[in-house]
């Protein structure tokens, strides 16, 4: 009843003295937004009404955590963008698999439809084509998907999780740096006066360093073009300018390997997170088909082709 008796007073306010009425409403905004940029638990229930409710709002951000190979705490960076407005969409496959990092054949079916299903929720909701946050601990395949997937995106953020020898050390999960130059060196082995096969197996090595012997018993291919450092180091991608750096360097040599008549490249690769993401992006229907492989307790055991999503499974014993 006083509610109803104080939605009454406030019409009659706007009826006899509309300045009034309008001043009032303008407090009022105004100790809202003070409200909201305050209370963190505002912010948590204005974004889960409009993520799960009106949902038909876009987002000025969208964040994509994928995990797979571990678990993890990121309610951290979550804070950080919850009082802009952020959509967060998360792929937990963690559980699927094995203890000992097998999957079967039908849960790896059932993890590429919901990457899919929630890619599209994902473009969907996005206020900007620069409205994507990646993080997590994909595996290099789901990773090199996603990104194949957001193909369209400008200027993803990126985030990376600190390792022991980090420049980053003691920050979790943060954001690389925006730098827009480095001084990483990276080096190809491809050759122009090599006549190459219609299929080859292209590894990218920044990490650690990838034998060949493995490549060849599992793909059936003699030929294997190497990209990436000279030394492999696990924890040196830090910015967006060796993600840039890196972004080139691949096309530059996807480009090279289609005017040479590759049209299928089994790729094999040591890279973190955002480097996986970021390399997917940049592939295009008409760079060859590419199909990417997963490294389990020192074998292949299965791997995914971008373009048609078909999941190839190895015997490993």
């Amino acid at each position: 009843m006083k509610i109803f008796k104080s939605a009454t007073e406030l019409f009659h306010l706007i009826q006899s003295d509309p300045l009034t009425a309008i001043i009032m409403l303008l407090i009022l905004i105004f100790i809202s937004i003070i409200l909201y940029k305050k209370w963190g638990w505002l912010q948590i229930a204005y974004n889960w009404i409009v993520n799960h409710v009106l949902i038909f709002m876009k987002r000025d951000f969208i964040m994509l955590a994928t995990f797979s190979k571990n678990e993890a705490n990121f309610n951290k960076v979550k804070k950080e963008y919850q009082e802009q407005g952020c959509l967060y969409i998360t792929h937990n496959f963690f559980k699927k698999f094995n203890n000992d990092g097998s999957i079967k054949i039908r849960a790896l079916q059932d993890i590429l439809k919901e990457q899919k299903a929630k890619m599209k929720t994902a473009i969907k909701r996005s206020m900007n084509s620069n409205s994507l946050i990646y993080i997590g601990f994909p595996h290099v395949p789901f990773a090199f998907l996603d990104g194949y997937h957001f193909r369209s995106t400008d200027d993803p953020i990126l985030y990376e999780y600190q390792g022991e020898n980090s420049e980053c050390l003691g920050k979790g999960f943060y954001e690389l740096k925006r730098k827009y130059n480095t001084e990483m060196k990276i080096i190809t082995d491809y050759n122009t006066e090599i006549k190459y096969d219609n299929e080859i197996a292209l590894k990218i090595e920044q990490s650690f360093p990838i034998m060949n012997d493995g490549i060849k018993k599992v793909s059936g291919v003699s030929q294997i073009v190497s990209l990436g450092l000279e030394t492999p180091n696990r924890w040196s991608i830090t910015n967006y300018a060796q993600i840039d750096m890196y972004q080139t360097r691949f096309l530059e040599l996807l480009s090279k390997l289609k005017e040479s008549g590759v049209n299928k490249i089994h790729l094999f690769a040591t890279t973190p997170v955002s480097l996986s993401f970021s390399l997917g992006r940049v592939i295009e229907h008409y760079h060859p088909e590419i199909i990417v492989y997963n490294y389990n307790n020192n074998v292949y055991d299965w791997a995914v082709n971008l373009r048609t999503e078909e999941i190839l499974t190895f015997n490993t014993k």
